[in-house]
């Protein structure tokens, strides 16, 4: 409840029509004010003097002093305070107390009362001149005359019913509130864990893919030894340097699992193998550039995340461009580091991103890759650290893509 106001909990169209028909049935004006006095709903019913009166100089300033003196006295005694203001008129404010917060109050009033001798407590605040001078004017008191008179039990009643409703509707709106929230809680809860069982499943599917085209680790590596072997004996250096950076990438993918967590340094060494490999097959096509300072290289992220962004950034970005540039680089936040790759490729639209992070791209037959990758990146970067770390593209198409990954300066392995 605490730092909530009256405007955050309660249907102000509803209170509007509620204290329109109480105007209506009790010939009283009305409004209803936040904690400070500002009004949160339009004035019901307000006599003809009162607004008169408000519109004359210095005159509207002793109506507020009037109404705040009224609801001082509700606020300090959670009652109900009937009052007369400088003009000799009769006011009341309710105050809407709710588990023990004073939230604002319901002003009511503006009549004359029978029951004169009742000693109700009188706004005694200095007049101006300019406010008594008005009093003996014969429209002051023709407009006075015009008052509705009630009694005191009609002013009583009156005000019992107002905190009666004003509070009610305070205690229903809390409640649908409160509902809205846990709604809120509860969305984005299942939200999590469909992204959890997603999460799960795609991992499953990949470990029965793993396991039907397992190969003997040994065997493969003895198979890889004896190409390079014959390589360096044809004297074909670029097969030896790509069977090498595959030979690292193997060794690297073989002694990880999927759930693993490895340091930014281990997880760049990475991709860099693999981006040789493809500066060998592209050429001039291909240039990259790592900016990582050295604090930024012990920091964990799970196994095989950024090589997937960096594979999207040559397939769908600097494929099919002259000159293609890829940028890798961090910046610190106050507790968390940002890891992004940049491309100036073709980029793509708005709507791509929103089917990627969404997990319903499907480039078609025509594009290297589908988008996959990335959605298991984003994927397991919620499933890690939660779903504000997931992953951020920014893209413009025609002048490229950056891929961001946030990752937190301390987190558990």
């Amino acid at each position: 409840m605490k730092g909530l106001g009256l405007k955050d909990i309660i249907d102000v169209e509803t209170l509007q029509k509620i204290q329109d028909n109480f105007s209506e049935v009790t010939k009283l004006a009305a409004v209803t004010v936040d904690y400070i006095g500002q009004p949160i709903t339009k004035y019901s019913n307000f006599s003809k003097f009162c607004t008169r009166f408000r519109e004359i100089g210095a005159c509207k300033e002793h109506c507020y002093e009037s109404d705040a003196f009224g609801g001082l006295r509700a606020a300090r005694s959670g009652k109900p305070s009937i009052y007369q203001c400088h003009a000799g008129i009769f006011d009341m404010a309710v105050p809407i107390i709710f588990e023990g917060q004073f939230l604002g109050s319901i002003l009511a009033g503006q009549v004359k009362i029978k029951d004169e001798h009742i000693p109700y407590p009188k706004n005694d605040s200095a007049v101006s001149e300019e406010a008594k001078a008005f009093l003996e004017t014969q429209e002051a008191k023709e407009l006075l005359d015009d008052v509705f008179v009630t009694d005191d039990e009609h002013m009583r009643n009156s005000a019992n019913l107002l905190s009666i409703m004003g509070n009610y509707v305070v205690k229903s709106g809390f409640a649908a509130y409160m509902q809205k929230e846990l709604n809120e809680k509860n969305e984005k809860l299942i939200s999590e864990m469909q992204v959890r069982m997603s999460l799960e499943r795609s991992l499953r599917d990949a470990e029965l893919k793993a396991l039907k085209s397992q190969v003997n680790p040994h065997f493969l590596f003895n198979a890889l030894n004896t190409i390079s072997n014959l390589s360096i004996l044809e004297n074909a250096d670029k097969t030896t340097e790509v069977i090498y950076h595959l030979s690292d990438m193997l060794r690297y993918t073989i002694k990880n699992e999927m759930n693993h967590m490895v340091t930014v340094a281990q997880e760049l060494e990475y991709v860099l193998k693999y981006l040789e490999i493809q500066k060998i097959r592209m050429g001039d096509k291909l240039h990259f550039s790592m900016e990582i300072p050295e604090e930024h290289n012990q920091l964990k992220m799970p196994f095989m995340i950024l090589q997937p962004i960096v594979n999207n950034a040559i397939d769908h970005g600097i494929y099919h461009v002259e000159e293609g540039k890829i940028r890798i680089f961090t910046e610190e936040l106050e507790k968390s580091v940002l890891l992004s790759v940049e491309d100036n490729g073709v980029g793509m639209d708005q709507e791509t991103i929103r089917k990627i992070t969404e997990g319903s791209y499907d480039g078609g037959e025509k594009v290297l890759s589908n988008g996959i990758g990335l959605m298991n990146s984003d994927k397991r970067l919620i499933h890690q650290f939660g779903s504000e770390h997931r992953l951020q593209i920014q893209s413009i198409p025609g002048k490229g893509t950056r891929i961001t990954i946030k990752i937190p300066k301390q987190v558990s392995t």
